[in-house]
């Protein structure tokens, strides 16, 4: 009874936790990562593609790339040739630049600015 799942456990049972939870994110990815290195099995057996035993990590992958979900599929690739770098584009109105309600603040620092000679700064009109 302790080898179906959901039975009750038993002394020595397989699906006991020795380590207990992870007690840090670093953990948790440690674990998870000595998990996705583990051989792959099916039924009790291993996995066995083209002559080779799989790990988890590579049966997971393939199933990413065989799968219909194009969640899946984009993680797919973005993990094999990397992620496409988000283009994030800012503009006002029609495409002009962005209107800002700030003026009167820009106002009053601008004679302290021409005051300090600070590079950029507006020159004093003659």
């Amino acid at each position: 009874m302790g080898d179906t799942p959901g039975g009750p456990f038993r002394k020595n049972d397989p699906r006991i936790n020795r380590k207990g939870r992870p007690r840090s994110f670093d953990a948790l990815r440690a674990l998870g990562q000595q998990i996705a290195h583990e051989e792959a099995t099916s039924g009790g057996k291993p996995v066995v593609i083209e002559g080779h035993i799989c790990s988890v990590t590579e049966v997971i992958l393939r199933q990413w790339a065989q799968s219909k979900n194009p969640v899946l599929q984009q993680k797919f690739i973005e993990i094999t040739y990397g992620k496409v770098p988000d283009k994030i584009e800012l503009t006002g109105k029609g495409g002009g630049p962005i209107e800002t309600r700030d003026a009167d603040v820009v106002r009053k620092l601008l004679p302290e600015l021409d005051a300090s000679g600070a590079p950029g700064a507006a020159k004093p009109a003659d």
